[in-house]
């Protein structure tokens, strides 16, 4: 008789770092925002200790920054970062599309196909129901790295980039904008055109960072109405 794996239930302090991440992905918590152990806890409903172990956590990701004697705030972001953010999103999401290519091209192309059909066939009422499909399109091509130390670096920035991305992304034409740069990408895989399919990426990651970059000059703010 095969026995069935009993999988641990999660931590609540897990869960509490999904929740806070939540908020700040998508705005609930703005940009700079200081932070409350005790309202957020009374947010959630758990006690201040996993709050407060969740702050740890999500310091790591650079999601939080916490200050001494000024206490834990969301992180900020400066033009220099979103171009810092930029970049290196670019190198490591170029580089894993090219190892995704090389080490297992079918599986890559089944993956990101699964994927653009599922974003097509939804029913995406605002910009915000996209972002999840978003989300796995890269995901998919930095896991196909199938390099541990290249998504071990994606994963430091990841929670950042998604924050970006849901404070850019407002509206469904720049939906049909991203879904279709990401078409291009699939299209460079699927003819094993490893560098039609990296220059795609690149010029779909500067695209947002040149519209980030449009925001900040003109004043406006990184963070989206509270949804």
């Amino acid at each position: 008789m095969k026995l069935t794996r009993v999988e641990r239930p999660r931590s609540l302090t897990a869960l509490v770092v999904d929740q806070i991440r939540d908020l700040i992905v998508t705005g609930k918590l703005r940009l700079g925002e200081q932070l409350s152990e005790n309202a957020l806890a009374e947010r959630l409903g758990v006690s201040r200790t996993p709050v407060r172990e969740a702050f740890l956590r999500l310091e790591a990701e650079r999601l939080v920054e916490v200050r001494p004697q000024r206490g834990t705030f969301v992180f900020r972001c400066e033009l220099h970062d979103v171009r810092d953010i930029c970049e290196l999103r670019a190198i490591l999401e170029a580089g894993a599309l090219r190892l995704g290519i090389q080490r297992d091209r079918p599986w890559l192309l089944a993956a990101l196909e699964g994927n653009l059909a599922r974003a097509d066939a939804a029913e995406l009422h605002d910009a915000a129901d996209y972002q999840p499909f978003d989300h796995e399109f890269h995901e998919i091509i930095v896991g196909a790295s199938g390099n541990r130390q290249l998504i071990e670096a994606y994963a430091r920035i990841a929670g950042r980039i998604r924050a970006l991305r849901y404070r850019l992304i407002r509206t469904l034409t720049q939906v049909a904008a991203s879904q279709a740069a990401h078409r291009e990408i699939v299209e460079s895989v699927r003819a094993n055109a490893a560098d039609d399919a990296e220059v795609a990426l690149r010029h779909h990651v500067y695209t947002s960072h040149r519209a980030l970059v449009a925001l900040f000059e003109a004043g406006g703010s990184l963070d989206a109405a509270p949804r």
